[in-house]
């Protein structure tokens, strides 16, 4: 199965993308000079996008790695272990935060934890992307064979996840110095030195991508808007990280962006393959059903199909006739042009059969060789033998020429109906037909013959 997610994107695509993009540069542009601002206090925000934040992470993670299985390229597995490394260092933060759950911050948190799983989520966010926008070229033409794609794949999401875990001991144990430091001239955290390594590496993330990839795939498209996220995520906090000014509102909602934006492309991914899957499961079930030569029903349809239709007409108490056709001395035919022409002789037949099956619950079907059935729900036996007769003018209209005694292609056809007080079958409706259409060749051929089938 091909991935859509690497696959060459279209210039829709493209611009719309484009236009994302320019989004994030446009809110950057006008929020950095403002960041500072103070806005009404909504407690429960920074919470809310950190659920947010781990739930698409985590989403974004699952998907990748699924379609990593399905599609064996290192470059989707990596981004599923990115997303999981974001997934388990934004909870920890959560969970570290003070004032969120407890006072000072669950786990047995230092005054600095969160703050330092906040700087690890954001620079382990970009390297990862490295790492994987490189896998992808180390192993260009190397797809991982099936029997190893499990355990690649718990690799690839596993050990960013542990890094993740690994990181989140060392913030509490460690007893690291605080990451930011408080500017003297406006006595507020500043990001500093801390702040600019982050912007540099969502920077070099952002030229890796662009460099290795050169946008032409939807993967790297939206790993580019990702990252442009990311980046203006770290420079708005690095402008300002005082709780509730405008900088640290929108920097929060990049921070959702950043893997919102890949889910979104990865949910819209599996329903294109929903579609296609449909679409071709719909285009199967009607290749099964209908005759390879003729193109009309074949013999398996005709069989479930009759039977539910008498089913229907003994329930319903309606009539149901079934007219059997065969073309009159078919192998004399074939004997003098040959198959290819018995084969365009056939179906031609069968397009002038179908085109008596007016109504949406009459049928065509190609019952063997060149015999064909012709099923009419609801439909009595005079109004029937009417419609047989139209049937076997419609292939004598055809003036396909032939060396028999009437010059051109003619059938014979048999008609039979089961009506609501009779107690028949199926089978014996077929028979019944069919001991018409014999009745019919032994009448002289290129004739209609009914029969009434026994009880």
């Amino acid at each position: 199965m091909n991935s859509l997610l690497i696959g060459p994107a279209t210039r829709k695509q493209v611009v719309f993308a484009g236009l994302c993009a320019l989004f994030v540069l446009l809110a950057l542009t006008i929020a950095g000079p403002r960041a500072h601002q103070t806005l009404p206090p909504i407690t429960p925000f920074m919470p809310m996008c950190a659920l947010t934040v781990f739930t698409t992470s985590g989403i974004a993670a699952f998907l990748l790695g699924a379609r990593f299985t399905v599609t064996p390229q290192p470059m989707l597995g990596a981004l599923g272990g990115a997303y999981a490394f974001t997934a388990i260092t934004v909870a920890l933060q959560l969970l570290m935060f003070p004032g969120v759950f407890t006072r000072t911050g669950l786990l047995g948190a230092g005054p600095h934890s969160a703050a330092w799983m906040w700087v690890f989520w954001h620079a382990g966010f970009p390297l990862l992307v490295i790492l994987a926008t490189l896998a992808r070229d180390r192993l260009p033409n190397k797809p991982i064979g099936l029997p190893y794609i499990d355990r690649w794949t718990w690799a690839l999401i596993g050990i960013p996840s542990a890094l993740a875990a690994a990181l989140g001991i060392l913030a509490i144990h460690a007893n690291l110095s605080a990451p930011f430091h408080m500017a003297p001239e406006t006595n507020t955290l500043s990001g500093g030195r801390t702040g600019l390594v982050i912007c540099s590496l969502d920077v070099l993330a952002l030229a890796v991508v662009l460099f290795k990839g050169r946008l032409r795939t939807v993967l790297d498209l939206w790993v580019t808007v990702a990252l442009l996220a990311s980046f203006a995520d770290a420079s708005l906090n690095l402008l300002s990280m005082a709780p509730f000014t405008l900088g640290w509102y929108v920097a929060r909602v990049f921070s959702m962006l950043a893997p919102g934006v890949l889910v979104c492309v990865l949910v819209w991914e599996v329903t294109v393959l929903y579609r296609e899957l449909s679409e071709a499961h719909t285009s199967l079930l009607h290749t099964s059903t209908r005759d390879a030569l003729t193109r009309i029903y074949n013999r398996s349809y005709f069989n479930d199909q009759f039977r539910r239709e008498f089913e229907r007409a003994t329930r319903n108490g309606q009539p149901l006739s079934l007219v059997m056709v065969d073309v009159d001395n078919f192998k004399d035919y074939n004997d003098a042009f040959g198959h290819l022409r018995g084969d365009a002789c056939l179906s031609a037949i069968a397009k002038a059969l179908a085109g008596t099956a007016r109504r949406p619950s009459d049928f065509v079907a190609r019952y063997g060789g060149e015999e064909f059935a012709l099923v009419l729900p609801d439909t009595g036996s005079e109004e029937a033998s009417v419609i047989a007769e139209q049937a076997r003018l419609a292939v004598m209209d055809l003036g396909l020429n032939a060396p028999l005694p009437a010059g051109r292609v003619t059938v014979s056809a048999g008609c039979a109906t089961t009506e609501p007080t009779m107690l028949s079958t199926p089978n014996a409706l077929v028979q019944a037909a069919d001991a018409a259409l014999y009745d019919a060749k032994r009448a002289g051929r290129n004739r209609v013959e009914s029969v009434t089938p026994r009880r």
